[in-house]
């Protein structure tokens, strides 16, 4: 129990300072470690995450960093992503689910790494039908990976929102959050239909995350800046060669 808390409190804590749902730190963890499979940690990793995104979203919301309207339309992008995320899975092997997250988690660092010119940082776009659709196609992504590995999708709504529509990090980490809690709540609810999620140890994690996630937060609202991209670029790169290293091992023998 003592070990579980603080896993949550860490995990969630990564999830407030981040943006991100926390699920690519716990669903290693919960495989790794507690020796979980995959889909079921995925799963499980969900309840947490809903939790964590509820509480650093808050945080987020009372500094002025989540963009309102935007996030309306992500967020209903992402619940249509995390039905069809959730009916991928439930079909999917384990072994290519773990090659598959590890790969993104590495394509993703390589991202925040690389240098790209951006909007400015005040400069967001005006929602016209073409940007609302781009928002919405956002969601979709956002949703699918959601469901699909066990994250809160926050890993590639960041990039695309900082990139393509000029969030400064605060308020994508903020409108990330505010996005990811009914989104995960969802997919968590529809993989329990094949038994994957182990909803009270979610609830143990996520409630351990909660004040790691406030915390997470309000760290980030204050102190911001391209060493914290860089750290969270390399935390993906490791977390992704462990998944590689460990779905490439249960791959079936010829």
């Amino acid at each position: 129990m003592a070990r579980d808390l603080l896993i949550g409190f860490g995990v969630g804590a990564f999830s407030g300072a981040f943006g991100v749902g926390g699920g690519i730190i716990l669903v290693p963890v919960l495989v790794l470690l507690l020796h979980m499979q995959q889909k079921n940690a995925q799963a499980t990793s969900l309840v947490m995450v809903s939790l964590a995104a509820a509480a650093g979203f808050a945080t987020y919301a009372i500094a002025d960093f989540v963009a309102w309207i935007p996030a309306a339309f992500i967020l209903g992008g992402g619940l249509v992503g995390s039905l069809l995320g959730s009916s991928v899975v439930r079909r999917t092997a384990d072994y290519r689910l773990q090659i598959g997250f590890g790969l993104l988690l590495v394509a993703v660092a390589i991202r925040l790494l690389w240098p790209t010119g951006s909007f400015a940082e005040t400069d967001l776009p005006t929602v016209t039908p073409v940007i609302a659709l781009a928002y919405v196609a956002s969601g979709v992504a956002m949703g699918v990976l959601s469901a699909l590995f066990g994250i809160g999708g926050g890993i590639i709504l960041i990039p695309i929102v900082v990139t393509f529509f000029g969030f400064s990090q605060q308020l994508a980490a903020g409108t990330s959050l505010a996005v990811m809690a009914p989104i995960a709540i969802l997919g968590a609810w529809r993989q329990s239909k094949a038994g994957t999620t182990n909803w009270s140890v979610g609830l143990r994690f996520g409630l351990a995350s909660i004040p790691g996630a406030v915390l997470g937060a309000a760290v980030a609202v204050a102190v911001s800046g391209a060493l914290v991209k860089t750290a969270f670029a390399l935390v993906l790169v490791v977390v992704g060669v462990q998944m590689l290293r460990q779905g490439w091992r249960g791959r079936p023998s010829a």
